[in-house]
C-alpha cells in the first residue's frame, strides 16, 4: 500500500470541465511528477513507534540534502543495515531499498509458513528494517524460488519482466546514486550474482526513452549526469573504496549508525537473524567502490540544496538564488528553534522555508509558463520541497487519523470511518478541509470539528484511487480507502493522504492494519489434505466448514461441495447470517470405490442468490494481522503406499513443520516432545522419533538432550535427524560417529536432478515400500540442502546425485546401525514435499520411521 506525504495537488471541485481547471490540471500534472518521488510515503509505524524529536530533526536536515540513492539487492536480509542507516539517518540523504525478491525461498525460523506464505513475512519484517534504517522500500515481481547455483539459472527463470521491474523502480524513486549490492560478486547464490550483473544494465535501460517508454515514469539520467554505480566492500579489513564512518555515534540518537542499523536488522526474525548479530562479520569496515574504477568524492553522498544552481544560473537569475539560500536559512534557524521545543517559531520559520521554496517552480495554474529553472532541477527542489513538508507537519505535531470500525470490507458496502486531526498547542493547524473519493471518482468533502472527531459512513469502491506504478513493487498493497486533507492553497490546492486504517492488539502487539476488501462470504475447510491409499477400501469422510461472513447484510446462504467425476457429496445446507459472523457445516464425501493415482480437488461454496464464493481467508499463524488468501478446497492425494500398524513417532519440531500433520493422514500416531519429554519421559515407547530442520539451531535444550536421543537409538530405536545448518552441526557434531557440513554447504537445488540408487537392495529403499526413480519425480523446489560433506565408514550413503555441471553428492540420506538400533541423517527436503502430498516422499519417509519394525 502507499499513501502520500506532502505535497499531492489537486484542483478545487469548482469549475469543474472548464477551460482554467483544464488548464491547472496539466500543470498540476507537471508539479506533482516533480514531487513524487520523494512524497510517496509508505505506511506509517505502529501505534506507540512513531516519530519525535530525532526525527523531525532529521526531516529537517534532510530538506537541505537533494541526493537520492537507491541500494538494490536480492532478498531481505541481504542489505547493509549500517550502510542504509548512515546514508538516510547521517548523511540525510534520500534512501530507497530494492529488494528484487520478497524472500519466500527460504525457511521459517518461527513458524509453519514456506514459499508465497513466507513472502509475506519476510516483506513485513523488511518494511519494519526500513523504517528503522529511515529508508523506502521497493521489490520486483521475481520469484524466489530457493537456492541457485549460477546466474544463469536465475535470469532464466526470472525473466525479462523482473528486469524491467528494476527499471520502472529507477525511474519512479530517480536516484542520483545506486549501490549494487552485489557488485562484483561472482560465486556463490545464482540470485546474488545476477542481482550483480542486472543492477547496471537497469540503470542503462532506465536512461534509454525506448525502453518502456512511459510518460508518467520517463526515463531517468541523473538530469544528464548519469546515475553513479557504487560497489559495496564489506568483506576485507582494508577495503579500497571510501571507508564509510557507521561506527561514529550518532549526536541525536547516542548509538553508531552501525548499531542502529542492526537494531532495525533484527526484525529479520523469520530467519533466526538475532543468531548472527554478534557476528564478526556484521562489524567489518565498510566501503563503497564506484564500478567505473573512479574515486568517490565523499561529497557526492549528500549533495546540499543551496548547490542546485550553479554560479552561471545565478549571475543570470540572482533573485532564484537568494530565495534558495533564504530557504536553507531558515531550515538551519528552524532547527535550532525545534532542539529547544520551540514549535511556534520552529514551524513559522519552516513555513517561510516552505513558501520560499515552493516560488521557485512555476505557478500550477498556468499552462507553459515560461521559467528559468529546467526540469532537472526542479525535480532536486521537489524532493527537497517534499522533506520540508514533512518536516513542516513533524514539527506542528500534525496527527492526522482516519481509523475504521473494522479492517476487512465488502466491495459496494460502506464501514464507518472516525476522522480526527490535530496540532501541538500554539500552531496554526493547517487544515483546509477534507474530502474523499466516492465511487465514481468524484470529491466528497466532509465538516465537522476534526479535533474532537468526526465520523461517517465510507463507500467501499475497487478504484477508489488510481495509481499507475505497479502495486506489486510496492511493499504491501494500497489500502482500500484513503482520505485527503487539504493543508494550504486556494487556486492549487496541496494535501496530504491519510489512508484508513484499523487498529488491532493482541495480547503482545498492537499493529495499525489498512482498511482491505474482502469477500462477502469465506470458507475455511478442514482437513485442507486427505490421503486415499489406493490398495485400501474408500471410505466416506467428513469435510468440516467454518463459513465466515464480512457482509453486514442479513442472508441466506447455501453452502455446499462442488466434488471431481466419481466423487460424491451430501446435499448442500443452508446457514442464516444476520450480519457479520460465523456459521458451521459439516458434509460427508464418498469416494469412488477405485481410485486412479492422482491429486483430486473438492471445493466448498458459498451461495447467496446468484453470487458463489469459494475463497479461504485466514491469518497466517506468525502474523496473524495478515490474511492468507486461497481456494476453499480439499485436496485429496491417491497413491499406493504401506504403512506398518502400530507405528509410534515423537517428533522434535522447531520451526512449527508440518510434517507431523502430514503423516497424521496417514492415520500414524505422532506426538510432539517438548522439552521435558526430551529429558525425564520414556523415549523407548516410540517406533521412531524424528530430529525437525534446524532443531539444533533453536531447540536449546536438544543439545544436552542429544546423549538420550543416543541412548534410545542404542537400546533398538530409530532416529531420524533432518537438515541443520553447517555452523551449529559442526559445532555440536551431535552424531555417533563423525560427520560434517563442509562449506559451501552441499545442497542439490535442482529438483528434477537424477537420484542414484547406491544400495538398491537396502532394506531402508525397499521395507515396507519399494522405492525407485519414480518416487522422486514431482518434487518441489530443490532435492535437499545441507547434505554431509565428510563421514565416517560406518555410515552407509544410500543415494547420490548432483546439479548439473556439478559431481554427485552421497551425503543426503546416510544412516549407521548404533547398537540395537540404525540412527539416519537426511538432509533431502521431506519438509517441502510431504506438505505438498509428494507420494515418493512419503514412502520413502515411512521407510524410514519403520526400521526398527521392520528389524523386528
Amino acid at each position: 500500500m502507499r499513501m502520500l506525504e506532502g505535497p499531492q495537488l489537486q484542483t478545487l471541485p469548482t469549475n469543474q470541465g472548464g477551460p482554467l481547471n483544464r488548464i491547472r490540471l496539466a500543470t498540476l500534472l507537471l508539479l506533482t511528477a516533480l514531487f513524487s518521488s520523494t512524497t510517496r510515503a509508505q505506511f506509517p509505524p505502529a501505534p506507540g513507534t512513531g516519530p519525535g524529536l530525532p526525527e523531525t530533526i532529521e526531516a529537517i536536515d534532510a530538506a537541505r540534502v537533494t541526493t537520492r540513492i537507491l541500494y538494490i539487492t536480492a532478498h531481505p536480509d541481504d542489505e547493509s543495515s549500517a550502510i542504509l542507516t548512515y546514508l538516510a539517518r547521517g548523511l540525510h540523504a534520500d534512501v530507497a531499498l530494492l529488494s528484487i525478491t520478497r524472500g519466500e525461498g527460504g525457511q521459517n525460523a518461527l513458524g509453519p509458513e514456506q514459499a508465497p506464505q513466507l513472502g509475506l513475512i519476510r516483506t513485513q519484517e523488511l518494511l519494519a528494517a526500513t523504517r528503522g534504517y529511515g529508508v523506502k522500500l521497493y521489490f520486483t515481481r521475481a520469484k524466489d524460488f530457493g537456492f541457485s547455483k549460477t546466474p544463469e539459472e536465475t535470469e532464466k527463470i526470472w525473466g525479462e519482466p523482473v528486469l524491467e521491474d528494476m527499471v520502472r523502480v529507477i525511474r519512479e524513486f530517480r536516484p542520483n546514486i545506486v549501490i549494487n549490492g552485489w557488485g562484483g560478486v561472482h560465486g556463490g547464490h545464482g540470485h546474488h550474482q545476477l542481482s550483480g550483473i542486472w543492477t547496471p544494465k537497469a540503470v542503462k535501460l532506465a536512461a534509454d526513452p525506448k525502453f518502456l517508454p512511459d510518460p508518467q515514469f520517463p526515463a531517468w539520467d541523473a538530469s544528464g549526469s548519469g546515475v553513479k554505480i557504487l560497489d559495496v566492500e564489506r568483506g576485507s579489513d582494508n577495503p579500497k573504496g571510501y571507508l564509510l564512518p557507521v561506527d561514529d555515534i550518532s549526536p541525536l540518537y547516542g548509538k553508531s549508525w552501525r548499531e542502529i542499523g542492526l537494531d532495525a536488522f533484527s526484525n529479520h526474525r523469520s530467519q533466526g537473524i538475532s543468531a548472527f548479530l554478534s557476528s564478526p562479520f556484521l562489524r567489518r569496515p565498510l566501503a563503497l567502490l564506484p564500478e567505473d574504477g573512479s574515486k568517490l568524492d565523499p561529497a557526492s553522498l549528500a549533495h546540499p540544496l543551496v548547490q542546485v544552481f550553479d554560479q552561471k544560473f545565478c549571475s543570470e537569475n540572482q533573485d532564484f538564488c537568494d530565495r534558495l539560500k533564504k530557504t536553507d536559512a531558515d531550515l538551519i534557524s528552524a532547527r535550532e528553534s525545534a532542539l529547544e521545543l520551540n514549535w511556534p517559531e520552529a514551524s513559522d520559520k519552516l513555513e517561510q522555508a516552505r513558501v520560499s521554496l515552493l516560488s521557485l517552480f512555476p505557478p500550477c495554474d498556468i499552462l507553459n509558463y515560461p521559467w528559468p529553472v529546467d526540469k532537472a532541477r526542479l525535480y532536486q527542489l521537489g524532493h527537497s520541497y517534499g522533506q520540508l513538508e514533512n518536516a513542516l507537519f513533524l514539527a506542528l505535531g500534525f496527527d492526522a487519523a482516519a481509523e475504521a470500525e473494522r479492517s476487512d470490507v465488502v466491495l459496494g458496502e460502506t464501514v464507518k470511518v472516525t476522522v480526527r486531526i490535530r496540532c501541538r498547542p500554539g500552531v496554526t493547524c493547517p487544515i483546509k478541509g477534507v474530502f474523499y473519493f466516492d465511487p465514481s471518482q468524484k470529491m466528497k468533502n466532509l465538516d465537522g470539528n476534526f479535533g474532537d472527531g468526526v465520523t461517517f459512513d465510507y463507500p467501499v469502491s475497487k478504484d477508489h484511487e488510481r495509481d499507475k506504478f505497479p502495486e506489486e513493487l510496492n511493499p504491501t498493497p494500497r489500502p482500500a480507502g484513503t482520505l485527503h486533507v487539504i493543508t494550504s492553497g486556494s487556486i492549487c490546492l496541496q494535501t496530504r493522504a491519510v489512508p484508513i486504517v484499523r487498529t488491532e492488539a493482541t495480547s503482545t502487539h498492537v499493529e495499525r492494519v489498512p482498511l482491505r476488501i474482502v469477500p462477502a462470504y469465506t470458507l475455511a475447510v478442514e482437513p485442507g489434505q486427505s490421503i486415499e491409499v489406493r490398495n485400501q477400501s474408500h471410505k466416506p469422510f467428513d469435510v468440516y466448514l467454518r463459513v465466515h461472513s464480512y457482509s453486514t447484510k442479513s442472508a441466506k446462504v447455501s453452502v455446499g461441495l462442488d466434488t471431481p467425476d466419481g466423487f460424491t457429496s451430501s446435499a448442500p445446507v443452508e446457514v442464516s447470517f444476520d450480519g457479520v459472523g460465523d456459521q458451521y457445516a459439516k458434509l460427508t464425501v464418498t469416494p469412488p470405490a477405485k481410485l486412479a493415482p492422482g491429486n483430486f480437488t473438492i471445493t466448498a461454496y458459498a451461495k447467496r442468490g446468484d453470487e458463489k464464493f469459494s475463497t479461504s481467508l485466514e491469518p497466517l499463524p506468525t502474523m496473524p494481522s495478515i490474511l492468507w488468501s486461497e481456494p476453499a478446497q480439499t485436496v485429496v492425494h491417491a497413491f499406493d503406499i504401506n504403512v506398518p500398524a502400530n507405528l509410534r513417532v515423537g517428533y522434535i519440531s522447531a520451526e512449527g513443520e508440518m510434517i507431523p500433520e502430514a503423516l497424521k493422514r496417514l492415520g500414524i500416531a505422532v506426538e510432539m516432545l517438548d522439552a521435558n519429554a526430551l529429558t525425564f519421559g520414556d523415549l523407548s515407547k516410540y517406533s521412531a522419533i524424528v530430529v525437525g530442520v534446524r532443531a539444533y539451531e533453536l531447540r536449546p535444550e536438544l543439545a544436552s538432550a542429544n546423549k538420550r536421543l543416543l541412548d534410545y537409538v542404542s537400546g533398538g530405536g530409530t532416529l531420524v535427524v533432518q537438515y541443520n545448518r553447517d555452523f551449529i552441526w559442526n559445532k555440536f557434531l551431535p552424531a555417533p560417529y563423525h560427520a560434517t557440513i563442509g562449506n559451501p554447504t552441499p545442497r542439490i537445488t535442482d529438483e528434477t536432478a537424477e537420484v542414484k540408487f547406491l544400495k538398491p537392495d537396502d532394506p531402508l529403499l525397499n521395507t515396507p515400500n519399494k522405492i525407485t526413480a519414480a518416487d522422486f519425480e514431482n518434487w518441489v523446489q530443490e532435492r535437499g540442502l545441507y547434505y554431509w560433506s565428510d563421514f565416517d565408514a560406518k555410515y552407509t550413503p544410500l543415494l547420490s546425485m548432483h546439479d548439473p555441471g556439478e559431481k554427485d553428492l552421497n551425503g543426503g540420506l546416510v544412516y549407521t546401525p548404533l547398537g540395537k538400533g540404525v540412527y539416519i541423517y537426511t538432509g533431502l527436503a521431506f519438509f517441502r514435499e510431504l506438505p505438498d502430498g509428494v507420494p515418493g516422499a512419503y514412502r520413502l519417509f515411512v521407510n524410514l520411521l519403520s526400521v526398527a519394525q521392520a528389524a523386528h
